[in-house]
């Protein structure tokens, strides 16, 4: 994170990361929803968490990237430990509890952004005993949004996080009737901006099905499926956890679930939703599963901490190979490949 910022400040150390990681190619480059991704791959909410690095991300390779999540007050974190590596799963544990500057400070860092570089806005509730209640949570969530949207040069796309685990209450809008409750509200701010949501990743279809409902109901743009696992027994979790150590758990043991969910959903919805598939990459083959299932764009974090931010720059490349093998001129028609005639 200090690297990347203290990169980012100058012309010729950007362009010096620039020389070093970035990769370019046509047939990686789309637009969605009006706006330009020179390719798919992005970063993952709860890296950047306070905007430190939009002046470099581009630089080291990414089509985007996802600032947050930002909430409507600051917190400074859960106790720790909140980041344990679970190497034999490829694996974290992560307990930051939506830890931000909060929304005010986050938008004075992304007023100064000066390229044109697609960043989707996390919001979250803000994770106190105050936003306990589902009444006030969905009013902070409303005046995070609200506050978000007076500045709409700071972001592209607004993603609503209703699935980070580690918070006080949990996940209070992940039932149909209280996610119908939040978006009623959250809908009344207005913007001209796509707006996103969050999706969790420990639900059968049927549940998840009910939410997505929801989001279509009030015309909600996309899905990014999805969060953190929850299930410290899940079968791909290869290290055993100790006892002290709270969170869910972010790499290789959310890929099967969010492959899952994402094929569904696009089975399902079609273009109803663009997809973000987020969970588990390592690779351009992983990268190219989500996008074969049906999504548009897919983020990452845990892969780039174990193996480097080189890593993007390798995905982009090999994801073009991929493309050309089989017979693909651009990312877009591969996008649900999988269901397509």
């Amino acid at each position: 994170m200090h690297t990347g910022k203290l990169l980012g400040k100058f012309d010729w150390t950007r362009n010096l990361t620039k020389k070093a990681f970035y990769y370019s190619h046509s047939s990686l480059k789309q637009v969605i929803k009006e706006i330009q991704f020179d390719n798919p791959i992005g970063l993952s909410a709860g890296f950047d968490k306070d905007a430190n690095l939009i002046s470099i991300l581009d630089d080291v390779g990414f089509g985007f990237t996802e600032v947050g999540t930002a909430t409507h007050k600051p917190y400074e974190g859960n106790p720790k430990p909140r980041l344990y590596r679970l190497k034999k799963s490829k694996g974290l544990v992560v307990y930051y509890g939506l830890k931000n500057i909060g929304i005010e400070k986050v938008i004075e860092k992304l007023k100064k952004r000066d390229i044109n570089f697609p960043v989707i806005l996390s919001i979250g509730k803000t994770n106190s005993k105050e936003t306990n209640t589902n009444n006030a949570g969905i009013e902070d969530y409303k005046q995070c949004l609200a506050y978000a949207t007076g500045y709409p040069e700071t972001a592209d796309i607004y993603d609503i996080n209703i699935s980070c685990p580690n918070t006080f209450g949990g996940e209070p809008f992940t039932t149909p009737k209280r996610l119908d409750a939040l978006l009623k509200e959250i809908t009344k701010v207005k913007t001209n901006k796509p707006i996103f949501i969050k999706m969790p990743i420990n639900l059968d279809w049927k549940e998840f099905k009910g939410l997505a409902d929801v989001a279509l109901k009030y015309k909600i743009d996309g899905l990014i499926i999805g969060n953190l696992n929850k299930d410290h027994k899940d079968i791909n979790v290869l290290d055993k956890i100790p006892k002290g150590i709270k969170g869910g758990i972010s790499g290789r043991p959310t890929y099967r679930l969010s492959n899952y969910l994402i094929s569904k959903t696009y089975q399902q919805y079609g273009s109803k939703f663009t997809i973000v598939g987020v969970g588990g990459i390592f690779s351009a083959e992983d990268a190219y599963e989500k996008i074969k299932r049906g999504a548009s764009l897919v983020q990452l974090i845990t892969g780039m901490i174990y193996q480097g931010p080189q890593l993007i720059g390798q995905i982009n490349h090999d994801l073009v190979e991929l493309l050309k093998r089989d017979g693909y001129s651009n990312v877009s028609e591969a996008v649900g490949a999988y269901y397509k005639n």
